[in-house]
């Protein structure tokens, strides 16, 4: 892309080269000048874009006439929707034969948008006819001959307000405002072959208002045909392993997607994402946090054969470790868990305070805790003691104060989503050992998810549930730092920390 003014295109696609109209053109469009912006294992960079059977069918039902106002593809992940949504931009913008048309990418926030846009803008850089005929701006694709233009937008329903797009492709439509969709809709009502586009994965089952949720509905009931609908998804309640499961969902598989990718997935991601994202289903992306069986079979005390797997079942004295602390008032329990820094991370309780259920008056003894925090840090080396500085600010700075290594560990979204996956994955490949504790194991098992815009974490079933996930909070705290840690390069003195009460 050349910075500054742009030259006046040198040419302009003859139309009489395509097809006169309908899915023959959009087809001969995309195979002569649209490029495969990032290459594959099969298919350089560069190379010309080769639909596929199911993509021309999509083809067929969008563009045959009459042709549709909408439509909505649904999708699992990784099966080069995007792709062809970049290319029918580009058509639109080039080829169909409206002058002055608007084309615009849309999702829920400009960064995702901008993917869509960006292959557009790839692809005119590597084909040589589009380079010539089309100003490629930072944000914008523009063609002063016709008044064409492809821009981005996010998916604001302030800012689809006014707009009048010819053409408009919505991304990942199960996080997009239902009110933008309607803007754009009804921005379109000037235009004389007026289209716009959802491409997406499926949302959540308790969502009634969602966008996804009412699109799919209207697709499947509805025998519409303004609305065009096609949706590629697995069976309900198959096995997850299943390979022909997987190809219901996904088109592409055994040609730009790898099976082996998927089996590897498949052992290592929730049931439900898996679900989700690759079976194109609508699931609970709130459940339970790990598999049944898949904490036990950490233990070090249940081995696959029912035997020690030869490691002590406490952490010895001297080892280095990380400490958590979940700190409560009075309803909630406070944990001190404590994970060892090595390549196999091992997880044990230190203490647990946890409110009687029949005793309203309940409040934890502090003073308790910090005198419990010294004492662990007198028997183990500790790197590092983490913690939620909510309500416990205090107690953070007198034990820092006492030369206690302690580092606030905010619970907040951005910081607990990694590192809740990260011990999901840890625990799933045998990855990460614990010492079998009963109240540790009770924890991990009132543990749910929640999964939003904001990332995967740890929750209980219900806002009143008087389960205790503390320890279940606390592992996932000491397991990332511990992480961090471990990944470090060895030191050649070991760190002791001292302290003065």
């Amino acid at each position: 892309m050349r910075r500054g003014p742009k030259t006046e295109p040198k040419r302009h696609i003859d139309a009489d080269s395509l097809p006169p109209h309908g899915p023959k053109r959009v087809t001969h469009f995309i195979e002569t000048y649209c490029r495969v912006p990032k290459g594959t294992k099969t298919v350089p960079a560069g190379s010309p874009v080769v639909l596929r059977p199911w993509q021309k069918d999509i083809l067929n039902g969008l563009y045959s006439d009459p042709r549709p106002r909408q439509g909505l593809v649904s999708v699992a992940r990784k099966n080069g929707k995007t792709l062809l949504a970049a290319c029918l931009a580009l058509y639109h913008l080039v080829a169909d034969d409206e002058a002055s048309a608007e084309i615009l990418v849309v999702s829920s926030d400009e960064r995702t948008a901008q993917v869509t846009f960006k292959l557009a803008r790839r692809m005119v850089e590597l084909d040589d006819t589009l380079r010539e005929c089309i100003q490629v701006w930072k944000e914008q694709l523009y063609i002063p001959r016709t008044d064409c233009i492809m821009e981005v937008l996010s998916g604001d329903a302030s800012r689809a307000q006014g707009r009048n797009p010819s053409f408009a492709i919505v991304d990942e439509v199960h996080v997009t405002d239902p009110d933008c969709w309607d803007a754009l809709a009804l921005g379109q009502a000037t235009r004389a072959r007026p289209l716009i586009l959802g491409i997406s994965t499926e949302c959540g089952p308790n969502e009634p208002e969602n966008l996804m949720a009412r699109l799919v509905g209207h697709g499947r009931n509805a025998n519409d045909p303004d609305f065009f609908f096609r949706e590629f998804t697995a069976p309900a309640n198959c096995d997850t392993h299943d390979r022909r499961a997987w190809e219901s969902a996904n088109p592409q598989l055994y040609d730009t997607l790898d099976a082996d990718h998927l089996a590897a997935l498949v052992r290592t991601t929730r049931e439900s994402q898996f679900r989700r994202y690759h079976l194109n289903q609508r699931v609970a992306t709130e459940g339970a946090w790990l598999p049944l069986g898949a904490w036990d079979a950490c233990s070090v005390l249940a081995g696959a054969d029912g035997a020690a797997q030869g490691r002590e079942s406490a952490i010895l004295a001297g080892s280095d470790v990380v400490l958590a602390l979940d700190g409560s008032f009075s309803g909630d329990a406070t944990a001190l868990v404590a994970c060892t820094v090595d390549p196999l991370p091992h997880l044990d309780v230190i203490a647990l305070w946890e409110p009687p259920n029949d005793d309203p008056g309940y409040r934890v003894d502090v003073a308790d805790v910090e005198d419990m925090i010294r004492t662990t840090c007198q028997r183990l080396s500790v790197r590092e003691i983490c913690a939620d500085p909510y309500r416990w600010t205090r107690s953070l700075q007198a034990l820092e104060a006492e030369g206690l290594p302690m580092v606030e560990f905010p619970q907040s979204p951005s910081r607990m989503a990694p590192a809740t996956a990260a011990l999901y994955e840890a625990v799933m490949n045998r990855q990460a050992t614990h010492s079998g504790n009963p109240d540790l194991a009770r924890h991990v098992g009132n543990a749910h998810v929640k999964d939003d815009a904001r990332g995967v974490r740890l929750t209980k079933q219900t806002k009143w549930s008087k389960l205790r996930i503390d320890l279940a909070v606390c592992a996932v705290m000491a397991h990332s730092r511990a992480l961090f840690f471990a990944s470090q390069p060895a030191k050649r003195t070991r760190r002791v920390v001292t302290f003065k009460r």
